[in-house]
């Protein structure tokens, strides 16, 4: 699904520094200093381009400029320092004026999202009840990143955008500064991006949802370390400047957006946090570049983590239905059922659920206008696998457009408007959606055991 693949190039959003400013007030007594560098970075004047288009660029401008890259050479600094690595070579840093930044922001995402991808995956969240029918995904996404960007490292150029309105970084938008510094910082060092477009290429979505975790959980934590180094009244002003930010367009998205929005930037920070905190630092994160999680679980628990628990092989039956294609085969994982099940059932539930999660494997059918979605969980045990069968035969009734429903097999079938099957077998479940019940009905009888 598209929420799990969101590409590095996309800017970070301001929204996310109200979790810098909860973060920071319970680390501040806490988290060490920003420690003293282990290598010394030669200095270098640091590449300006303005893509704003000017016939004449007048002196105030200039100073302005000058002013603002004279802060960013300060965070480069502060960031090579506290993240422990050099910069390779200085990032090139782009001024640009409000509505440059905004279709910078814009083209980043008609680039980075395939509008036919987006169409099956809003006909599939709407067939599961996690969006309203009406929802413009693109739309959604371009207002969501575009909401206040204080500035973005686009991996693709390697420029740092910065949005040149006045010639003095405000608190809330040097940290951003500092966490893209470390996406730019990191990505010299490691190449993620090579990695996270195979995965993509190769529909390993869970995979690649843990190895963004480890790039966002790593600019994060930088970023507070960078914070919880400023003097106090320099914190409190963050503080302030963070919550007083409009989030009004991520307030009125679907919680399953949200949370999967949230995801990496969280999940990841209390991951890599764990592995700064046992006295080596960034060593072992610098390890996670070329040998990351391989599922959210490992990023959301990080016993499994630590014990590189890898996720059960599941072999999904290919089953053809006429008009279909199988657009996506791939593992939906811990992340994507906590949330969808979250969002409806609560979280209780959705956490006795989810954390039973040994593997799974989905097809995801699409004609171009109707989807149909199979999939078969491996739950750790019998008891985790029949936790996770009753709560969705509880979500269903609850999120889909079903009115009926009546035993089949092993489980339930429920029909209306959408159509849905839920049966267990072991230490397994499958799970069958359709918006047409006689694909649906298909995908159920392909599955004579359940």
């Amino acid at each position: 699904m598209a929420e799990t693949r969101h590409s590095s190039n996309l800017p970070w959003m301001s929204r996310f520094a109200v979790f810098v400013a909860g973060a920071l007030l319970a680390a501040s007594c806490t988290v060490a200093p920003a420690p003293s560098p282990t290598t010394t970075a030669t200095s270098a004047a640091t590449t300006t381009t303005t893509t704003t288009p000017s016939t004449s660029t007048t002196s105030a401008e200039e100073a302005r400029d000058a002013r603002l890259l004279e802060q960013i050479d300060d965070l480069i600094g502060a960031t090579e320092q506290i993240r422990e690595l050099p910069f390779l070579e200085h990032p090139t840093v782009t001024l640009v004026d409000d509505g440059e930044l905004e279709a910078r922001v814009r083209q980043l995402i008609a680039e980075e999202v395939d509008p036919e991808e987006l169409r099956r995956d809003a006909a599939l969240e709407v067939l599961l009840g996690l969006i309203p029918p009406d929802t413009d995904l693109l739309a959604l996404y371009q207002d969501l990143y575009g909401e206040q960007v204080l500035g973005f490292y686009d991996g693709e150029t390697k420029e740092l955008v910065v949005p040149a309105a006045s010639d003095e970084l405000t608190p809330a938008q040097k940290v951003t500064l500092v966490h893209e510094l470390t996406h730019a910082l990191t990505d010299q060092h490691f190449g993620f991006a090579d990695l996270s477009d195979q995965l993509d290429q190769e529909q390993r979505y869970d995979q690649l949802g843990a190895l963004q975790a480890v790039t966002e959980g790593d600019a994060t934590l930088t970023e507070i370390h960078y914070v919880t180094s400023l003097p106090r009244d320099q914190q409190l002003e963050i503080v302030n400047e963070s919550l007083g930010q409009d989030t009004a367009v991520f307030d009125r998205a679907p919680r399953f957006i949200q949370d999967l929005l949230v995801f990496p930037y969280n999940a990841g920070y209390n991951l890599l946090n764990n592995l700064w905190n046992d006295g080596t630092r960034y060593e072992p994160i610098n390890g996670l570049y070329t040998d990351p999680p391989v599922s959210t679980e490992q990023v959301m628990h990080f016993d499994k983590f630590a014990a590189r628990e890898t996720p059960i092989e599941v072999d999904l039956l290919d089953v053809t239905l006429d008009g279909y294609n199988v657009a996506e085969s791939s593992t939906w994982g811990e992340l994507l059922f906590q949330v969808m099940l979250e969002q409806v059932l609560g979280s209780n539930v959705a956490t006795a659920a989810a954390t039973g999660w040994g593997g799974d494997r989905y097809h995801l059918y699409w004609d171009g206008a109707r989807v149909a979605f199979v999939l078969l969980y491996q739950g750790d045990s019998a008891e985790d696998a029949a936790e996770m069968a009753d709560a969705l035969e509880a979500y269903v009734p609850a999120a889909m457009a079903v009115t009926d429903q009546q035993a089949d097999g092993l489980g339930t079938v429920f029909t209306g408007d959408a159509f849905a099957f839920v049966a267990r077998s072991h230490d397994q479940v499958l799970f069958v959606a359709a918006d047409d019940a006689g694909a649906g009905a298909l995908l159920r009888d392909a599955f004579p055991d359940f």
